[in-house]
């Protein structure tokens, strides 16, 4: 990875990397193109996704949600394996509640979750909108549920636009819930929440690399683990962890990323290297064409309040 030294960005910097994406996600100049027929015709498919925020707490999300593309309920990854450690469900068992387990043998684990968080799940979103009034935005809040039924561990997968307090609110919600000892030994529920304003819905206009984008998003979410490792390490060695940087990524025919660029930075740089790393090991879809690209802006630990 190629660090430049910081600087301060220039609106015509900004304006030719907005030309530069536009030209990659559509055909630029009229005369003189190939026909259509032509391999070379293709247009390289270039995603530009916006600020995923790294926390120390956890609490990640991106800036803006993903385009439609063809995600649907795709938009959440899926959660990694778990396996409950005994300090995962430390404390006496509480008293199994057989009358509980016999009102609700006919649900699922994730019906009793919805049902549970709903009403506080808004509650969070609702007070959030003090201090943020614009958020529009969608959470996955997984709970990883220990062998006494205790939520052990609360992560939070495909958040994007919400506040990070009504995430964080979301989370103390969902550490209280209580379920029936796993038949497993262990479980994982995800409750998928999606919050709009009064106005509704969002329209937007599709565009040819919608697809593209929305499923780099779920890429570059599988860096998060790497990239709290990243943090960190700088953390126990005494850097900095408040970095930020754009990272342009060039995607090979199967999808793996041949090198990851970053300009403009600021902060640490090892930081910055490590997670260069990171998102060098990511796999993207394949780009039609045989080649793509993929731009993505990291900022570890924003500053309370920023957006």
């Amino acid at each position: 990875m190629a660090v430049r030294a910081p600087r301060t960005p220039r609106l015509a910097g900004v304006a030719l990397v907005a030309c530069l994406v536009a030209c990659a996600a559509s055909s630029c100049g009229g005369e003189g193109r190939p026909p259509a027929t032509e391999p070379s015709s293709f247009a390289a498919p270039a995603a530009d996704v916006p600020e995923l925020e790294i926390r120390s707490s956890g609490v990640d999300r991106f800036t803006v949600c993903p385009p439609p593309g063809d995600l649907g309920q795709h938009w959440i990854p899926p959660a990694p394996p778990w396996t409950p450690t005994p300090a995962a469900d430390a404390g006496s068992p509480p008293p199994v509640d057989q009358d509980f387990i016999a009102r609700t043998a006919d649900r699922t684990p994730t019906e009793l979750a919805i049902e549970a968080t709903y009403r506080d799940f808004r509650s969070c979103y609702r007070r959030a909108l003090v201090r943020h009034p614009t958020q529009d935005g969608r959470v996955a809040i997984v709970l990883r549920v220990g062998p006494s039924g205790r939520v052990a561990k609360v992560e939070s997968y495909g958040a994007c636009e919400l506040a990070p307090e009504a995430i964080a609110c979301m989370y103390q919600v969902a550490e209280r819930l209580r379920f029936p000892p796993p038949p497993e030994g262990s479980d994982t529920v995800t409750i998928p929440a999606t919050f709009t304003s009064r106005d509704g819905v969002r329209r937007t206009v599709p565009t040819a690399n919608d697809a593209y984008t929305a499923a780099a998003y779920v890429s570059l979410e599988a860096a998060r683990p790497a990239l709290h490792a990243c943090e960190e390490s700088a953390r126990r060695e005494g850097r900095p962890v408040r970095s930020t940087g754009t990272f342009t990524m060039d995607i090979a025919a199967d999808g793996r990323v041949t090198k990851a660029h970053v300009d403009p930075w600021t902060g640490d740089q090892t930081l910055l290297l490590c997670a260069a790393r990171a998102l060098e090991a990511l796999r993207f879809d394949a780009p039609e064409g045989g080649k793509g690209t993929v731009i993505a802006r990291l900022n570890f630990n924003p500053s309370q309040g920023g957006r």
